[in-house]
Formats: structure tokens, C-alpha cells, sequence
């Protein structure tokens, strides 16, 4: 019943946050790579070639984004959304238009750029300024937006390619974009504030419960601070200890995922698993992402974020082990699964960590550059990946190494509950 009343009484600002989850689709790979066919008959490229265009155009947005993501601390949030979405109107207008490989590449930076990127950050980074005692809660709803988009779009894009152009279809997103995106984002955003720093209740919200573990300080508005510049919050960020304990496990599982996705086809047949099998194993994935994602939300809300995050690796350990150790095809639904459980609890749980670490005042700014950093991660995993195959590791071999790799990660994780502790006790945690 809390659940119901939470979602009729926000319900114009946890729209906000689905409804740029799910625009977010037109710059990710799943997206775009259903039009892969067509640019490559078009601009006669081969699957190399255009696989190093996509992966520059990946890091070119990533390096850009800490730059345009930080403005989101610093803007009104409508003129922040009307930013982001004229940006994904002109990449699909640009894609639309390409006659030349070079403005297929801008194209595909913008995309990046302003889908991928700045549309999940605003979406993640809104909700967690809008939200203090159930900021875990909006993360997790808003969170639906992305296998939203995973279920529609795939379908809508094979459709729409039997009976016209990919080039007709951009044409059309545009329009979807422009007709439909931004007149549902204005009257979401009418009644933002015009302060960035400040929610519409969110000093009576904090107000009455300031004694919280997970409240952090920086949360409370205050109309006399001034503005954090963008150096001074990476400077705040590099110098807390605690960066450094969740950072490998940010990384792991989007370098894992991407790499082992993208080269399923060796897995598949390394595990004796076959192409069928697969397909209908991500079901799994995506039943599990979107499952873990709304139930880790209270959690979140009940216990802290800092609190559920050494344990957010688990499951991508446990089906990177049963892929590895557990004979059968119920293997493959347990691998795929299970990583998309760890995928729908990081949806939640790193947004609402940077929150509690480092303040809601600089949210948009921290967020943008650990986000760069898992853009990179993505873009580097299919060369690295690539790389060992060519150099005879076996998939087998790969599978091990994520698999330590990820023990790793969640071991050296589990020293943000003792910063914590040591937070609560006024020890600090700034080394």
C-alpha cells in the first residue's frame, strides 16, 4: 500500500526518470546494432571496420560526457532535459542524413553521447536529488525504462526495417523524438524548481529525518552555499578512500558483460550450448534485471546502499561459476540470469551509493565521471576480449578470469561497510 500511495503521489517525477530510461534506447548498443546490416551495405564497411568506428565514437562520448554531465548540478533541470533531448533529435537527424561515413561516425558520437549516456545520467541522477527516504525506491521504479526499451524497441525497429529504409527509419525516430519525447518531458518539468541545487520539499523531507545513517550531510539544501565547481567535487572524489574500494566493482560487471555478450557465440559453443538455447536464456536476463531492480529499491530504502553493495557482485559471480562448473543447459539460464541480477541491482545501488558518499548537491557531476570511467570499461572489453581469443586463450580460460577477477572486485568492496562504520563514528573517510 506504501508502494501505490509512493507512486500516485510521484508520479510526474518517477515518469520523469522512466521516460529517459527508455529514450536512453536510441544511443545503446542493442539499439543500434540492429541497424548494423544496413551501414555496413551502405557505407561498405566491413564487421572490423565498423566495429572500431563504433568503439571511437563510444570513447569520444565518454570523454566528452563528464563535461555536459556535470551541467545537470548546475542548470535548471527543464533546461537540462530540453539540452539532452534537442542533442538526441540531432543525432538521429544526423544518422538520418549520413551520405558520408564521417557523418555517420558524428552520428554515432551523438547517439552515444546524448542516448546512452546523458539520458540515463539524467534519469538515475534526478532521482536521486529528488528522493532522500525513498530514493531507492525511485532509482529501482525509474530504473524500468531500460528493459522497457530492450522488450519495445527490438520489435518496432524489425518491423519497421521490412517495409522501409533504415534512413526512413531514423527519420521517424526523429519525429518520435520530437513529437513525442519533448512535449511528454515539458510537462513532466513544468513545475521543476529553477534552482538545481533545491527540490520542490526536499528540506522538510531531510529535515525530519537528518539522524538517518543514509542522509548523507551534503544532501540538506542551503541557499547560501555556493555552487561546487566541477574540480572541487572530483577533487572531493579522489580524495575519499572509499572511490577507491568501489571502483573495480563499478567497472567489472560492464566490462564482463559487454565482453562476454558480444563474443556469446564462442561461449555458447565452449559451454555446448546452442544458439536456441541462448536466445531463450535471456528471457532469464531481462526477468531477473527487471526483478532485482524493484526489490532492491526498499532495501536500499530500508538499509542503505552502502549496505547492499558488497554483496551486488554476488550473483554475476554465481553465473559466471555455473557456466563454468555446472554441466547442462540449466547452466545457461543460470549465467544469464544471474548476471541480470547483478545488473538490475547496480541500476539501482550506484546511483543511490553516490548519493550517500558524496551529497546530492554534486550528484550529476560524480555520477558523469564514474560513468565515463564504465563507458571506457565498455569500449575496452571488446578489444581486450577480442585479443585474448586471437592470442588462443580459450573461452573456458576467459570465463576463469572474469570469474577471479569479479571475486576480486567484490572482496575488495566489502571495506565500504568498514568506511562506513568508521563514517558513523566520526573517524572520516578522506585519506
Amino acid at each position: 500500500m506504501k508502494t501505490i500511495a509512493f507512486l500516485k503521489q510521484e508520479k510526474r517525477r518517477l515518469s520523469f526518470g522512466v521516460t529517459f530510461a527508455l529514450f536512453s534506447s536510441f544511443g545503446q548498443t542493442f539499439f543500434l546494432s540492429l541497424f548494423v546490416p544496413s551501414f555496413l551495405i551502405a557505407f561498405e564497411l566491413s564487421n572490423a571496420s565498423f566495429g572500431s568506428i563504433y568503439s571511437g565514437a563510444t570513447i569520444l562520448g565518454a570523454v566528452i560526457f563528464p563535461w555536459v554531465g556535470q551541467l545537470i548540478d548546475r542548470v535548471p533541470l527543464r533546461n537540462y532535459t530540453i539540452f539532452v533531448a534537442s542533442g538526441l533529435f540531432v543525432a538521429a537527424v544526423t544518422v538520418s542524413l549520413s551520405w558520408h561515413l564521417s557523418m555517420l561516425f558524428v552520428g554515432l558520437v551523438l547517439l552515444r553521447l546524448f542516448g546512452q549516456a546523458l539520458s540515463s545520467h539524467a534519469a538515475s541522477s534526478s532521482m536521486a536529488r529528488f528522493f532522500v527516504r525513498e530514493r531507492g525506491k525511485a532509482l529501482s521504479i525509474s530504473s524500468i525504462g531500460f528493459p522497457l526499451g530492450e522488450a519495445i524497441f527490438p520489435t518496432l525497429i524489425t518491423a519497421l526495417l521490412a517495409v522501409v529504409s533504415w534512413r526512413v527509419s531514423w527519420v521517424l525516430f526523429s519525429a518520435m523524438i520530437l513529437f513525442l519525447f519533448f512535449p511528454v518531458l515539458s510537462f513532466l518539468t513544468r513545475r521543476e524548481t529553477a534552482d538545481p541545487l533545491l527540490g520542490d520539499d526536499e528540506s522538510e523531507v531531510i529535515e525530519s529525518q537528518e539522524s538517518e545513517s543514509n542522509i548523507n550531510k551534503d544532501d540538506v539544501p542551503n541557499t547560501k552555499m555556493r555552487r561546487p565547481t566541477m574540480r572541487s567535487s572530483y577533487a572531493k572524489v579522489l580524495r575519499d578512500r572509499r572511490t577507491y574500494y568501489v571502483l573495480p566493482a563499478i567497472l567489472i560487471p560492464p566490462f564482463w558483460g559487454t565482453g562476454l555478450f558480444l563474443y556469446q557465440v564462442a561461449a555458447a559453443e565452449s559451454l555446448g550450448w546452442s544458439a536456441s538455447l541462448i536466445a531463450t536464456a535471456f528471457i532469464f536476463f531481462a526477468f531477473t534485471r527487471i526483478a532485482f531492480a524493484l526489490l532492491s529499491g526498499p532495501i536500499i530504502d530500508r538499509f542503505s546502499a552502502q549496505s547492499l553493495f558488497p554483496v551486488y557482485l554476488m550473483p554475476i559471480f554465481g553465473g559466471l561459476a555455473a557456466a563454468l562448473y555446472l554441466p547442462g543447459d540449466l547452466s545457461a539460464y543460470l549465467y544469464l540470469g544471474l548476471i541480470g541480477a547483478t545488473f538490475g541491482l547496480g541500476s539501482t545501488v550506484k546511483s543511490a551509493l553516490w548519493a550517500e558518499l558524496y551529497g546530492t548537491r554534486v550528484i550529476g557531476t560524480v555520477q558523469s565521471l564514474f560513468g565515463t570511467l564504465m563507458v571506457l570499461s565498455t569500449a575496452m572489453s571488446p578489444v581486450i576480449v577480442g585479443w585474448m581469443l586471437d592470442e588462443m586463450f580459450s573461452m573456458l580460460q576467459i570465463l576463469e578470469i572474469a570469474l577471479w577477477t569479479t571475486l576480486a572486485a567484490m572482496l575488495i568492496s566489502v571495506a565500504i561497510t568498514r568506511a562506513e562504520r568508521g563514517e558513523r563514528d566520526g573517524v572520516g573517510a578522506t585519506g
